[in-house]
């Protein structure tokens, strides 16, 4: 197995399930409703909506980089973005954003050669490889977020 399969491996398991720490990022979103998404039960606190639109730009973001091989500023607006429509549709609608965002990366990540890891897109100091991990640990940190705000009444 590649270094590229294994990377593309464990992006699927932080993103699908089968992470060895517990929920991935889909499972902790299983069941949620949009109500429940868009509730602040800690004060100062994301929301899980706020957490699923943060993870969806910075998996838009690395993609960008990794495809250009320059790295992609996240303005503040982009990295936390105010949701103005509450609704299960539009719940629905960032999930979705959220699934194809990642399967596009995924399907970037599957080609690739494994001396690309060790390039550093213009403007980082970052190699792929860390990005592409940066985007593993990622997923994870806001899975546990998310499972905890799930659990607040």
């Amino acid at each position: 197995m590649s270094e590229i399969e294994r990377i593309s491996e464990q992006l699927k398991c932080s993103f699908y399930k089968g992470a060895w720490h517990g929920p991935s990022l889909l499972e902790a979103l299983e069941n949620v409703t949009a109500k429940q998404a868009a509730k602040r039960p800690i004060p100062q606190a994301h929301t899980i909506w706020e957490l699923v639109l943060h993870a969806a730009a910075w998996i838009k973001a690395v993609d960008k980089t990794i495809t250009a091989m320059e790295y992609t500023q996240i303005s503040d607006e982009a990295n936390w973005p105010t949701i103005s429509d509450q609704s299960e549709s539009s719940w629905n609608d960032t999930l979705d954003s959220l699934n194809k965002s990642h399967k596009k990366l995924e399907k970037h990540v599957l080609t690739l050669k494994d001396a690309a890891l060790e390039k550093i897109p213009a403007n980082t100091s970052s190699s792929i490889y860390r990005l592409l991990h940066g985007v593993i640990q990622h997923n994870i940190y806001h899975a546990g977020q998310i499972a905890i705000l799930k659990k607040q009444k």
